[in-house]
């Protein structure tokens, strides 16, 4: 029954079926809270010191790509194939660095991300009790393009500022 109130007469039906309604922007509480400030830096650092130590690696592959383009009329060929053969060693070696670089920053994005996912899950459940909502919806604010689906929801509805507070508080203990 209340589903059809929802459907039917979307507000009327929140209120008849006793629903309140929230949502939050997930988002925006990860790049703004400390934690999530602090989570980006501690990535950002890391991916500086990969480009960093992949930067002189990836020069020196284009140039000796250059040089292969450049040459490759004037060698004969035996030395051009054993260049090719040796650029090409060295692409899928840097290649098979770079992929575990990205790997591992995946892996340090988890580890560093699931605590303060979990307290926001604790929290945005702490809060949905107290404040007695029925539901709490995920808002991107990207409308059509949101992947939650949402497409509409009034200012009013948002608790992001408040479930931000909490975890920035709960994130000083």
């Amino acid at each position: 029954m209340s589903l059809f109130c929802l459907l039917i007469f979307p507000a009327q039906g929140l209120a008849a079926a006793g629903l309140k309604v929230a949502t939050i922007s997930l988002q925006d509480v990860l790049t703004q809270s400390k934690a999530g400030q602090s989570a980006q830096q501690q990535l950002q650092g890391k991916v500086q010191e990969y480009q960093d130590k992949f930067s002189k690696e990836q020069g020196d592959l284009e140039t000796q790509g250059a040089e292969l383009e450049k040459k490759r009329s004037v060698w004969s060929k035996d030395i051009l194939e054993n260049k090719e053969r040796d650029y090409q060693m060295k692409m899928r070696e840097f290649k098979l660095k770079t992929d575990d670089a990205q790997f591992e920053l995946k892996q340090l994005e988890k580890k560093i991300m699931e605590p303060i996912l979990k307290d926001l899950h604790e929290i945005i459940a702490e809060y949905g009790k107290k404040e007695n909502y029925t539901l709490i919806f995920e808002n991107t604010k990207k409308g059509l393009q949101s992947r939650t689906g949402l497409l509409y929801a009034a200012d009013e509805i948002d608790i992001t500022d408040d479930i931000l507070k909490l975890l920035d508080s709960r994130s000083k203990k």
